[in-house]
């Protein structure tokens, strides 16, 4: 389970030069910031890769951190998430003018729930689901986290997991 203080003891050692503290940092948050990355990309592999840049970028900047180690971990996150998407949209662009068929791409078949929940939530309904149901933190962490209120993540996460009920059920049906 998430230990704030442990966290915020590892920031601060971290900063004052202790590298030793980078794994309690990394343990204590990496689940958090591979939902905050795959909510945008919506690819395990990428946001594997975009993981691992964010922890470069948080030894790298560490100097700069002052308050909220999630916040500010999760801050960097997003920003390097988008701004890989960006670059591969870019890319994709570049690549689709260069030929006529495109193979379509198969969902990643190791994450199906995960892979649903991308698909058919919100971002922010997303990563309240994530946090609440897979990592089991509580709805006040969340709402901390994304600055709402505790009822407010309650209201959430309860539509959140209505529609992927609603959505399971179809696809059940279907079979």
């Amino acid at each position: 389970m998430f230990n704030k203080k442990r966290l915020e003891n590892s920031m601060i050692a971290l900063k004052n030069g202790d590298d030793s503290q980078f794994d309690i940092i990394y343990e204590e948050t990496h689940r958090l910031v591979f939902y905050v990355i795959y909510s945008v990309l919506k690819n395990k592999t990428d946001a594997e890769d975009v993981l691992q840049q964010v922890y470069m970028k948080v030894y790298e900047k560490i100097h700069q951190f002052t308050d909220s180690p999630k916040a500010w971990i999760c801050s960097i996150a997003k920003n390097l998430a988008l701004n890989f998407y960006q670059k591969k949209a870019k890319e994709k662009v570049s690549f689709v003018e260069n030929i006529k068929d495109i193979p379509e791409n198969n969902a990643n078949l190791d994450t199906p729930l995960i892979d649903l929940a991308s698909r058919i939530l919100e971002e922010d309904e997303f990563n309240i689901v994530m946090l609440c149901v897979v990592e089991k933190y509580k709805r006040r962490e969340v709402a901390k986290l994304f600055n709402l209120s505790t009822s407010g993540v309650t209201w959430k996460l309860h539509h959140a997991l209505e529609k992927l009920r609603r959505e399971l059920h179809k696809e059940n049906e279907k079979s």
